[in-house]
């Protein structure tokens, strides 16, 4: 039964939430209807599949696994390890094929059901302290089957969304995980759910609603969504905290775990410009691999065949060098972005921040009285830094303003999936419900990285709500979206002027005619703090608003070699 307010929300537009999980889901139990059984003759090694253990946890709570056992090669062979997790809503099964190739190559993969989905006992905590005790009975069973040949010095966890989560915890908080591989997974649970204090209304819905449709949801975790709902920034950071592997960050850092991330750009749950920072804060041996799709779309199609999938291959590469001994992984690239737009062209760096990629910032200038839009001003030495523009212009709220960030994960995954962009038409633009700065950009730009937003703005009530929209802008007024982000208040003192710094989402993108940026009030994407109508923001323009764009500077190929810089 969903609770009273999960179900009015969820009446509202079930159709996206429920087309996206079926689809995923018949996918994995496509691979678990068609994989054949793993047998002792099979594969380059032999594999012997034990399904159906129960593994008992701290409080007496079962969890359910399947293990994948390699024959030996010689008399004493140790196998290193590797720990699935499912993903919230998947069964176990989703890592079938996965685990069936890893062992054939060696290795002892285990995959569990986490508490709460069956046929697992508990109830879902979301990885909370229950879960953490899981894993850790998880890792001691497994370490503790001699007969398996466990290497306990060689032990990885992996896992997509959820289990990507619970991989990046359990490098954290224990010891006996020498490497993490965390895919579409989160570090910091509170900016999932909450960044920029704007409530992720669509996907805190979807997690709630697949929770009690196909498991047993714990009441803390439904305390939180209610919490998410209200704006309540306390109790969500008291219920997230704990649930971050970033609250935990010092101690991968002073073991210095061998991370690999990967994240995709229309992930609006696990948004990449999150897990972007916390790679750029971590001082380990890491890799980020930064996908086009939505979430779990660039891992999960994986399951299907791991050596045509670029994610899974690198997880690959990478599990045979740290638990192997394997060849150095990098290939002399840190970061690895795909290209948008053609998905076959990815971008290589070699560290991160690069030489490769410049900050271009851009004051804001008014649109005037009848103009269409405002302008965007490019800082800089000189001339150009001495004419900062001055005076102010507002807009009022209202539900539609013209600026479109999609319908609730349809326009998503048609964007992925069909190439159908989120389009706004410029022209109709609502000059008193929403603004947007225009800079005509070369030819060719290309950004690559995270944008990033200061304000400088006045709202006339102590609760607000502000969605900016980053666009490219052709020759016919015609707006593709590029990336979003939003930020709200629900404590201001009204009428008092204030500065925010923001990040948008992170991109790898070509802006094919010209750079715009958009505000409104309102997107389906998050709960609104305030709809009065007269509730009003005042832009103030100074250096203080303005937008930065990271913008690649290179020449480069597109062979996989990371190239040097040529401006």
């Amino acid at each position: 039964r969903l609770p009273p307010p999960l179900l009015g929300l969820a009446m509202r537009r079930p159709l996206p939430a429920v087309v996206a999980f079926a689809a995923t889901a018949a996918i994995v139990a496509a691979v678990d209807a068609l994989a054949p059984a793993p047998s002792p003759a099979a594969g380059p090694r032999g594999v012997t599949l034990l399904r159906g253990l129960r593994i008992r946890s701290a409080d007496g709570t079962e969890v359910s696994a399947d293990v994948h056992l390699p024959a030996p090669n010689y008399g004493d062979e140790l196998f290193p390890v590797v720990v699935f997790a499912n993903s919230w809503a998947l069964p176990q099964f989703e890592y079938l094929q996965d685990s069936l190739r890893l062992a054939e190559r060696g290795y002892l993969v285990l995959e569990y059901e986490t508490r709460g989905w069956p046929p697992s006992g508990g109830r879902i905590d979301a990885a909370g302290p229950h879960d953490r005790e899981d894993q850790d009975a998880v890792i001691s069973y497994i370490l503790a089957q001699a007969a398996w040949r466990p290497d306990p010095d060689n032990l990885a966890l992996v896992g997509i969304s959820y289990g990507g989560g619970l991989a990046l915890l359990g490098a954290a908080l224990d010891a006996r995980v020498k490497t993490a591989i965390c895919m579409s997974g989160w570090a910091n649970l509170e900016r999932a759910l909450f960044e920029n204090d704007s409530p992720n209304l669509v996907w805190g819905t979807v997690l709630e609603a697949t929770g009690h449709m196909m498991g047993r949801v714990d009441p803390t975790v439904d305390a939180a969504y209610r919490a998410l709902l209200q704006g309540n920034t306390t109790a969500l950071h008291e219920f997230a905290a704990p649930r971050s592997a970033e609250t935990y960050a010092d101690r991968l850092r002073a073991r210095r775990v061998p991370l690999l991330l990967s994240n995709n750009m229309e992930d609006r749950l696990f948004k990449p410009q999150d897990m972007f920072d916390f790679f750029e804060g971590y001082n380990g041996p890491k890799k980020m691999i930064l996908n086009q799709g939505m979430h779990g779309s660039a891992e999960i199609f994986g399951v299907l065949d791991i050596d045509l999938n670029h994610v899974w291959a690198q997880v690959q590469v990478w599990l045979d060098h740290w638990l192997r001994g394997g060849e150095r992984p990098f290939d002399g690239a840190l970061v690895d972005m795909q290209l948008r737009g053609d998905q076959s062209v990815r971008e290589y760096f070699a560290a991160w921040p690069s030489a490769r990629v410049a900050s271009l910032t851009c004051a804001f200038g008014p649109r005037g009285r009848f103009g269409l839009h405002g302008s965007l001003r490019p800082l800089g030495d000189g001339a150009l830094a001495s004419r900062s523009p001055s005076g102010e212009e507002s807009i009022t709220f209202s539900r539609t303003s013209g600026l479109n960030a999609g319908v609730p994960l349809i326009d998503i995954a048609m964007q992925v999936f069909v190439d159908k962009r989120i389009l706004s038409h410029m022209l109709f633009v609502s000059r008193r419900h929403a603004i947007w700065y225009y800079l005509p950009t070369p030819r060719g730009l290309r950004l690559c990285g995270t944008p990033t937003l200061s304000l400088n703005i006045t709202a006339s009530s102590s609760k607000w709500q502000l969605v900016a929209y980053l666009l490219s802008v052709n020759w016919m007024y015609e707006g593709t979206l590029i990336s979003h982000s939003s930020v709200t208040c629900w404590n201001c003192t009204a009428g008092e002027r204030t500065r925010r710094n923001i990040e948008l989402r992170t991109l790898c993108e070509d802006v094919r005619g010209g750079l715009a940026i958009g505000f409104s009030f309102f997107s389906e994407l998050y709960v609104p703090a305030n709809t009065d109508p007269g509730l009003k923001i005042t832009f103030h323009y100074s250096d203080a608003l303005s937008l930065t764009v990271p913008v690649l500077l290179a020449d480069y190929d597109h062979k996989g070699s990371v190239e040097t810089l040529v401006v």
